[in-house]
């Protein structure tokens, strides 16, 4: 039996989950990726033993996609086959078809929702999964709002990896916390984007409550240059810092030990889980629909706070309510990091997969 997982691309921060598995499943676990360019995510030069690399992936519709190679790798009966929950990739289908016709069992891997999730692609991605003997979903609390619509004789396995990051290095490098002691206040880390919303965060700094609120921004993307322009041309001065993109652990280190509270104004995910791994309290907006899965990790006055959706003022208040309460911001530093030490790490993500593995393995007898 091997174990084949196929995915669009191996971002840095997917490494040491996949390197957890070949560790245990030798060399029949393999990952089939395409280069994806994403800055500083992107994955080392160097190829790891576990990794084949596909194709690129390329368009063949508007909207539709095919990725270069995902058809050429020999399936054979009794396999495993991890496929990419991305229905827009029509490869993704046509390899889920290709596995169950030679005899292989599959895994549909995604998401049950997202920030980007509309209502024609929720539907094809409910339908493809379909096909899959199991689905790995992102979060325990997909799979419960997965089992409340499924079914009643719907016998397909599913699971959840609750999504997260490796936390060995960031344990290495953490500080302890004691937010009386520390001399910033913000952290924004991610990719630069629209989904971000880091100008309603700026606009929040610029209320009287947070009139000396210190921001640092650990992140790159295709939005960093225009963001770099409205600092420039506000009043922030030196309040804010814009450090760049790195995945370097001991550099963010650095930065995250100095910082009281996590902030992401927009549509968090994995930030989310990073800073908590860092003992972070965090600040998000409260519709949940609207943000990726790993928001199941935020609990309101346990590790984080709410504020309202695109309401700037409301935001600053919260961040000025937080940032008065150090005994309270200590309290949930202790939360963050017991929610990251219990799951949404790669040591959990892995032995979740395994976990996934040996009932699949068991449901053939």
């Amino acid at each position: 039996m091997r174990f084949i997982v196929v995915q669009p691309s191996v971002p840095f921060y997917r490494l040491g989950l996949f390197s957890r598995l070949a560790s245990e499943l030798g060399r029949d676990f393999t990952v089939y990726a395409s280069f994806e360019d994403l800055g500083v995510l992107s994955e080392s030069t160097s190829l790891p033993e576990w990794k084949t690399s596909l194709g690129s992936i390329f368009a063949i519709a508007p909207g539709l996609f095919w990725q270069r190679g995902a058809l050429s790798f020999p399936i054979q009966r009794d396999d495993i086959v991890v496929v990419s929950g991305a229905p827009r990739c029509i490869s993704n289908l046509a390899l889920l078809v290709k596995a169950r016709l030679l005899g292989a069992k599959t895994v549909w891997w995604g998401h049950y929702w997202s920030a980007t999730s509309r209502n024609w692609s929720s539907r094809l991605r409910l339908f493809a999964m379909r096909f899959a003997d199991s689905v790995l979903f992102y979060t325990d609390g997909e799979v419960e709002a997965h089992r409340a619509m499924r079914r009643r004789n719907d016998r397909q396995l599913v699971f959840a990896l609750n999504n997260g990051v490796e936390t060995t290095g960031i344990a290495e490098f953490r500080a302890l916390y004691d937010a009386e002691r520390r001399p910033r206040d913000l952290l924004f880390i991610g990719r630069i984007t629209k989904k971000c919303e880091l100008n309603l965060l700026l606009e929040s700094l610029t209320h009287s409550k947070c009139a000396s609120v210190t921001l640092d921004i650990v992140g790159a993307g295709e939005d960093k240059d225009a963001l770099q322009s409205r600092l420039a041309e506000s009043q922030l001065g030196d309040r804010v810092v814009l450090h760049g993109g790195m995945t370097d652990e001991a550099r963010i280190a650095e930065i995250a030990n100095q910082c009281k509270l996590f902030v992401y104004p927009g549509s968090v995910g994995l930030s989310l889980i990073h800073a908590l791994a860092y003992g972070l309290p965090s600040v998000v907006h409260d519709d949940r629909k609207t943000h990726m899965p790993e928001i199941a990790a935020h609990e309101e006055r346990v590790n984080g706070f709410l504020f309202r959706k695109g309401n700037a003022e409301s935001l600053a208040n919260t961040i000025a309510n937080a940032l008065a309460s150090p005994k309270e911001l200590n309290r949930m530093s202790g939360a963050a990091l017991k929610t990251t030490s219990e799951s949404f790490n790669t040591a959990d993500m892995a032995r979740r997969f395994l976990k996934m593995f040996r009932d699949m393995a068991a449901s053939r007898r």
